[in-house]
């Protein structure tokens, strides 16, 4: 069977910090998944190293066949966690970028989406809110035709009209030779179009099955599901009682 990702023993460390400790799995084309763990957890770091951003300290990712490297990004399209433009920039130059760097940039879905999500081809990036920045690079990201997305937190900072169109965009643009990572913790938003799941857990792989499986497993939604392995105290972190 062929994968679009592979993921094999993978290390990462931050100084003494080790973050990733020998995590595998495999994505096969044609599947949404998800990424959860808590906050600082490791999903950003996963979705990094994935991308090529980042260096591995042991262990090896290939991308459609591909190691990391030119070749693999090409078929990445990556949505950060972070703003890539300046404020001072106005939302034309932001897709006229996209179109200039990236040959599979479909620069006129780009503008039916900006239309759809009312945002101005000549505003300044500086004057939309936080949210819909978000929106923004959300839709450069999905006006490409690549063969892996990676969306790292879309949906952090979106009010929740505007999330469940996002999931709707999302599943509609979905291609049966591609795959998508979603990196979130906010699993409900997202559930309905989830095939599979990932867990992290301290730094190693705590669960990567089927969502199905685990309602079927469980009797309960992915999200209660999330919640109960993650049990959070508000006050000092993880409640690893019980």
């Amino acid at each position: 069977m062929s994968y679009n990702v592979e993921v094999k023993n993978i290390v990462k460390k931050y100084g003494s910090k080790t973050v990733m400790d020998g995590v595998s799995f495999q994505i096969k084309p044609g599947t949404i998944v998800g990424l959860a763990s808590p906050n600082g957890s490791g999903k950003t770091t996963i979705i990094k190293l994935i991308a090529d951003f980042l260096t591995l300290d042991g262990g090896e990712i290939t991308v459609d066949g591909k190691k990391a490297g030119p070749e693999a990004k090409a078929v990445i399209s990556y949505l950060p966690d972070h703003d890539l433009f300046g404020g001072n920039d106005k939302v034309i130059k932001a897709v006229k970028f996209y179109s200039h760097y990236h040959k599979d940039f479909d620069a006129e879905k780009c503008k039916q989406y900006l239309k759809t999500f009312k945002i101005d081809e000549n505003a300044k990036i500086s004057s939309l809110s936080k949210g819909t920045r978000e929106i923004l690079m959300l839709i450069l990201t999905l006006s490409r035709d690549a063969k892996l997305y990676l969306l790292d937190e879309p949906l952090a900072n979106v009010d929740p009209v505007n999330r469940e169109a996002i999931v709707t965009t999302i599943l509609k643009e979905f291609k049966e030779d591609a795959s998508v990572i979603i990196s979130t913790h906010l699993l409900n938003d997202v559930e309905t179009i989830l095939d599979e799941v990932i867990m992290i857990k301290e730094g190693k792989l705590f669960c990567h099955k089927l969502v199905e499986e685990i309602r079927e497993e469980t009797g309960r939604s992915l999200n209660e599901f999330f919640k109960e392995t993650f049990k959070v105290d508000w006050f000092g972190g993880e409640n690893n009682e019980g």
